[in-house]
């Protein structure tokens, strides 16, 4: 299923997924290019779910974001309509993952909060259900000054 696909199992190498494969593929690559140009990077995920019919969007890292306040005031993750880009994620956290290995957390413990979320949904809405696991890439220039 989708699921298996994107995510797999932690049985062996061969059985992850697509989302574990390319957070490890993403970082060699980092790695490598750090080591042959010097160039500096900066990984960020996020995890939002999009539940039921009425589509409402859940962030799924609030729970482990440093300093997160889930107040009333929030207006939590909503979408909003970008004239260039289309529709954009908006207040969603956004947490650096400076190794592969925090990235996997993160994927973890979004998995985790989706399956508590989840617990007590129809069949319907946890069909209905998909998360949005996204890794923000940050390439930063070294000017000749160091800056």
């Amino acid at each position: 299923g989708k699921s298996y696909t994107m995510i797999g199992k932690d049985s062996s190498p061969q059985s992850l997924g697509i989302v574990p494969c390319a957070i490890s593929w993403l970082f060699r690559l980092i790695e490598e290019r750090r080591e042959r140009m010097g160039t500096r990077f900066s990984v960020r995920v996020s995890a939002v779910e999009v539940c039921g019919r009425d589509q409402s969007l859940r962030d799924l890292l609030a729970e482990v974001a440093p300093g997160s306040l889930q107040d009333a005031q929030s207006p939590g993750v909503y979408l909003r309509e970008d004239p260039v880009c289309g529709a954009q994620l908006q207040n969603q956290s956004e947490l650096r993952a400076p190794t592969a290995e925090k990235a996997a957390f993160y994927l973890d413990a979004a998995l985790a909060a989706r399956s508590t979320s989840r617990a007590g949904c129809s069949e319907d809405a946890r069909r209905s259900s998909h998360m949005l696991f996204t890794l923000h890439v940050y390439q930063y220039r070294m000017e000749k000054c160091g800056r």
